[in-house]
C-alpha cells in the first residue's frame, strides 16, 4: 500500500517517485493540451467560463439563470449547457449548446422540470439526456438542434436517468427504479435489448463507460456507504476499486482517456481528514493511489487529453478555486484567482481558439 496513505503527502509534491516538484512551470503549461469548461460564481449568478491551462480566462455563457457544464461535443466547437432557474416557484432546467466561436446559442429543449445529463454519441450526430417531456423521468435522444425531433427511449413510469452512450455509440448506460431500487442498465442505442447489470437492494447510479469501452464504473451504497464500482457490459466482473485506504462517501468517478485509471475523491483513514483525490488502477488492480494531502477538501477531479494532468477544485486557498497537477499527483499549481468558487471543470480540446476577448486571471 502507499505509504503516503496514512501520512498525508505535501501539496505539490504528491506521488512521491514523480519528477519535479514545486508548481508547474509556465513552459510545462504553454505545452499542455485544450482548454478547461468550468463553473464560475464570480458573478452574480453561476456561469460557464473557459481557462487554459496557462491561465488566460473567457467568459462563455452569460444568461440570466444558473448555467452549469454539460459535455463538450465530439468535434470541440461546442458545449452543452444546462442551465437551471426558479420560475414561479418552480424548478425550471433546459438544455443549450453553446459555440466555442461565440455565435449564438442554441436551445435545445424548451424550459421544463426536467432537463440534464446529456451524453453525446461519438459522431457528434445526436446525445441522450433525461427529460419529463413526456413522463416523470425518460431517456430521450435528439439531433443537437433546435426543435429535433426527440425518441425516447427508456420510459418506465419509475425513472429512467443519467444516460451515458458508449464509446462506439451502440449502446446506452442508464440507471432505473423500474424493478424497485436504482439499478444499472443496458440498451442498445435504438432503446431495443434493455439488460439489468446490477441486482442488490440499494442504490447503484451514475454509470459511466471507460473510453475504451471494456467497463462501466458506478457508485454504489451496497456496503453501507457510498463506493466506486467497475463492472464489465455484460455485468461480469463487479467489484468495487478504492481498496481499503478510504473511508466515508467516495463520489466524482472520472475515466483516464486510455480507460485504465480511474480518479475519484473520498476520505483517507487519517484523523480528521478531508476529501481528497485518489486514483485507481483498474486494469492492474492494487490499492489506490492518493494524489492529494487531505488538509482542504479538493473534488471532482477531470483528466486532460492527453491523460498526463488532472484539473481539480479545492477550498485549500479559503475560495474553491482550479488546481492543475500531474497524473502522479506532482506540481499542484492553482489556475483559476478570481472571487466566487470556480467548479465543476470539463478538459477537451476545442475545434478552434477560445472566443476574443481572453484575459489572464485575476490576481495571476
Amino acid at each position: 500500500m502507499l505509504a503516503l496513505l496514512g501520512a498525508g503527502c505535501k501539496a505539490g509534491m504528491c506521488g512521491g517517485g514523480a519528477s519535479g516538484s514545486g508548481p508547474l512551470t509556465e513552459q510545462e503549461r504553454r505545452g499542455m493540451p485544450g482548454v478547461i469548461a468550468f463553473v464560475s460564481e464570480r458573478g452574480p449568478q453561476k456561469d460557464v467560463w473557459l481557462v487554459r491551462p496557462t491561465g488566460e480566462e473567457s467568459q462563455l455563457t452569460r444568461g440570466p439563470e444558473d448555467e452549469f457544464t454539460g459535455e463538450p461535443s465530439p468535434d470541440g466547437a461546442s458545449l452543452v449547457v444546462v442551465a437551471s432557474a426558479e420560475i414561479s416557484g418552480l424548478h425550471v432546467e433546459q438544455l443549450r449548446l453553446a459555440p466555442l466561436d461565440g455565435s449564438p446559442v442554441v436551445m435545445l429543449t424548451e424550459p421544463r422540470g426536467r432537463a440534464r445529463n446529456p451524453s453525446w454519441a461519438p459522431d457528434g450526430s445526436w446525445f441522450v439526456a433525461e427529460s419529463d417531456a413526456q413522463g416523470f423521468s425518460d431517456v430521450v435522444r435528439q439531433a443537437p438542434r433546435a426543435g429535433a425531433e426527440v425518441t425516447r427511449l427508456a420510459t418506465a413510469r419509475e425513472g429512467n436517468f443519467e444516460p451515458s452512450v458508449s464509446p462506439d455509440g451502440t449502446q446506452v448506460a442508464f440507471v432505473s427504479s423500474r424493478e424497485g431500487d436504482p439499478e444499472i442498465y443496458v440498451m442498445k442505442a435504438d432503446g431495443s435489448d434493455v439488460r439489468r447489470l446490477t441486482a442488490f437492494h440499494r442504490e447503484d447510479m451514475a454509470p459511466r463507460w471507460s473510453p475504451d469501452g471494456k467497463w462501466i464504473s458506478f457508485l454504489s451504497d451496497r456496503e453501507g456507504r457510498m463506493r466506486v464500482f467497475v463492472v464489465k457490459p455484460d455485468g461480469t466482473e463487479l467489484r468495487s476499486v478504492s481498496g481499503s485506504g478510504t473511508t466515508g462517501e467516495e463520489r466524482e468517478p472520472a475515466w483516464s482517456p486510455d480507460g485504465k485509471k480511474l480518479a475519484f475523491v473520498a476520505r483517507g483513514k487519517e484523523p480528521n481528514g478531508k476529501a481528497r483525490i485518489w486514483v485507481a488502477n483498474v486494469e492492474a488492480g492494487g490499492e489506490p493511489v492518493a494524489l492529494t494531502d487531505g488538509k482542504s477538501t479538493d473534488d471532482q477531479p477531470a483528466w486532460s487529453p492527453d491523460g498526463k494532468y488532472l484539473v481539480f477544485p479545492s477550498e485549500r486557498t479559503g475560495d474553491v478555486e482550479l488546481f492543475l497537477m500531474r497524473a502522479d499527483g506532482s506540481g499542484q499549481t492553482q489556475l483559476t484567482k478570481s472571487k466566487g468558487a470556480d467548479w465543476l471543470p470539463r478538459w477537451f480540446v476545442p475545434k478552434a481558439p477560445l472566443p476574443t476577448g481572453a484575459t489572464q486571471a485575476q490576481g495571476s
